[in-house]
């Protein structure tokens, strides 16, 4: 992948001055007359964890997946399938490692030349030693592939951390709007139908993307609470009604929380903006959404009910309902954490907690040992710590080994009355059908512990009760407690009193 150009600054010198990023009006947005039909699709995705202790040095390869409408198996469309690329780990993205997936996935599109339009799933918080943003580099030089006249579409998780430079590549920039996420089908339908608008002339999407100087925990912007769920509010009346003094139609807008938890110049809160045809909308639209986040900075707080690890356990103990279900946010898989810490485990077996289930523990020595012996057995082993070796030693403990799961790789063992599911792997636990080959019922346990932040949809929907736990690790929800060394400054809250002006 020759030719990178060095990241450009996230801000502008001046404390609180945000930059502005806008694709050219002049682009002409319009199906090739060689071949209208034409569509390549990527996919190029990682939530990296900076904080996570072990860089992440291979990606892992596949065919992306066909468009969602029913329109793209019509005969007039072509879909070109390019190579879906994902880090095979959690932490920053090695720099070797990321310039051969961009290479990959590159070469894929020019194979699949010429080509009239370009789909691309992203997430936006992937981060690597010398390329930065690597997501939005990917946008860049497919758009010196394709040329100023072939629309680019892509999507994104929420969680994302968006540089005001993807605009300048990007034409079509949909977000989820969800946290949890439950709108992943209708965030892509949603930029597959502007695309096939666009291809048909009748679009002429403009983005702008405007970085907002404050990092947020995700758990602090669900849009199952205030003030976030008014605001995603807002952004979905802008698509519907447009903007007041503005004929331009509002096409998408996404409010991006970004990830606390990738530490880089971008890390941070944005809004994104895809108009039909005007640049003068798509950046007033974003700099109202942008005036309304900041107005509300101070009033975000955890969606759910939250405790440190000691109070948390003893008001699930204590607690009317049957089952209460724990997430271990320090931990937390599904921000690419390496979901082996024990502190919990530890903490329940001290207290000899009489009926609670632990999903899951990710050590692959201690799985190997258990097939090794075989159901029935009872081993000594050393639990957890194997990756994540700052936050306490592993858990020394007798495990009677209950059950042996083939795939995944997984087993249920017991430590006095505490069950504990080991893992080959970072495992998260995100629906009630992950339990069933384990062969348990969660809701016949008092105390469910599973390494996520919020509870997922999936697990929300059985719960009785849940409760977020404040423990350590690489997801750490204390983000004060992290060691940032490439966030921008200033920034809120670090800087409480930074200065901001969307305008």
């Amino acid at each position: 992948m020759k030719g990178l150009i060095p990241r450009r600054a996230f801000l502008r010198q001046t404390a609180g001055t945000v930059a502005l990023a806008v694709s050219p009006t002049g682009r002409v947005l319009h199906a090739s007359d060689r071949d209208p039909r034409r569509v390549f699709v990527g996919l190029f995705a990682h939530e990296t964890n900076t904080f996570h202790p072990v860089p992440t040095a291979a990606f892992t390869y596949a065919t992306a997946t066909d468009l969602r409408l029913p329109v793209w198996k019509e005969p007039a469309w072509t879909i070109l399938r390019g190579v879906a690329a994902r880090p095979a780990g959690g932490g920053t993205v090695s720099e070797a490692a990321c310039r051969e997936a961009v290479d990959r996935v590159l070469e894929s599109l020019r194979a699949a030349m010429p080509v009239n339009a370009v789909f691309l799933r992203l997430h936006g918080a992937m981060y690597a030693d010398g390329v930065g943003p690597a997501e939005t580099e990917l946008v860049r030089q497919a758009r010196t592939i394709v040329g100023p006249g072939v629309p680019i579409a892509c999507t994104f998780d929420l969680h994302g951390n968006i540089p005001s430079r993807l605009a300048e590549a990007g034409d079509i920039l949909v977000g989820l709007k969800t946290a949890p996420h439950t709108d992943g089908p209708q965030t892509a339908e949603l930029a597959e139908r502007i695309l096939l608008d666009t291809l048909a002339g009748t679009a002429r999407p403009v983005a702008c993307v405007l970085p907002i100087p404050m990092i947020l925990q995700g758990e602090k912007a669900m849009t199952t609470a205030e003030p976030f769920r008014s605001l995603v509010e807002e952004a979905r009346r802008l698509e519907h009604e447009g903007l007041p003094g503005h004929e331009a139609k509002i096409l998408a807008a996404t409010l991006f929380v970004g990830c606390a938890w990738t530490d880089s110049p971008d890390t941070g809160m944005s809004v994104m903006v895809t108009a039909d045809g005007s640049r003068a909308t798509a950046r007033a639209a974003a700099i109202h959404l942008a005036r309304q986040i900041w107005d509300a900075r101070r009033q975000f707080a955890f969606g759910c009910e939250t405790a440190e690890l000691e109070e948390g356990v003893t008001r699930a103990l204590e607690a009317r309902e049957s089952t209460v279900f724990l997430t271990d946010s320090g931990d937390n898989v599904t921000a690419s954490t390496p979901g082996d810490l024990p502190v919990v485990l530890r903490h329940l077996v001290e207290r000899k907690v009489p009926s609670a289930v632990v999903a899951g523990l990710n050590d692959p020595e201690a799985t190997r040992r258990c097939f090794e012996a075989g159901q029935g057995r009872t081993l000594r082993l050393s639990l957890g710590a194997t990756i994540e070796k700052r936050c306490g030693p592993p858990l020394e403990a007798d495990l009677g080994i209950l059950r042996l799961v083939q795939q995944p790789r997984m087993v249920v063992g017991r430590i006095g009355r505490i069950e504990v599911i080991l893992a080959d792997g970072p495992t998260a636990f995100t629906d009630p059908r992950q339990f069933e080959p384990c062969g348990i019922d969660p809701l016949s346990r008092k105390l469910v512990v599973v390494k996520e932040g919020y509870l997922y949809p999936g697990l929300s929907r059985i719960a009785p009760r849940y409760i977020l736990l404040l423990t350590p690790g690489a997801g750490d929800m204390r983000i004060e407690r992290l060691t940032y060394t490439r966030r921008r400054k200033s920034v809120f809250p670090f800087e409480p009193d930074t200065q901001f002006d969307p305008a």
